[in-house]
């Protein structure tokens, strides 16, 4: 889990990084993300009701792009707020090595 300081956790913040960020996207995975004035990165991870109606859906594919987020928390640019979206249901069922190779693949057309 993600200490709060490196949480994006206002709706205003998110909005923010909506109106304004950049996105980077392939099949089923979206960033978005804009500049900040910290010298950390803050994260947050979006999976909307549109995707599943059921939670448990929803909060494993959040609980499964957090953890990779965690784990390789020393590659993301350190200015950034980041905003990582889920746009397809198939996540819950890929393999984290496989979800894994997908962050990371997106993680690189930001670098």
């Amino acid at each position: 889990m993600f200490t709060n300081k490196f949480r994006l956790r206002k709706k205003e913040e998110v909005d923010l990084v909506f109106r304004s960020g950049k996105t980077v996207a392939i099949p089923g995975l979206a960033f978005r993300f804009l500049k900040n004035s910290l010298a950390h990165p803050r994260i947050a991870v979006i999976v909307g009701k549109k995707l599943s109606p059921r939670a448990v859906d929803r909060n494993r594919i959040r609980r499964r792009l957090r953890e990779i987020a965690r784990n390789h928390l020393e590659q993301i640019p350190s200015d950034i707020d980041l905003l990582v979206i889920a746009r397809d249901l198939k996540l819950r069922e890929i393999d984290f090595a496989e979800l894994t190779r997908k962050f990371l693949e997106l993680l690189s057309k930001i670098n």
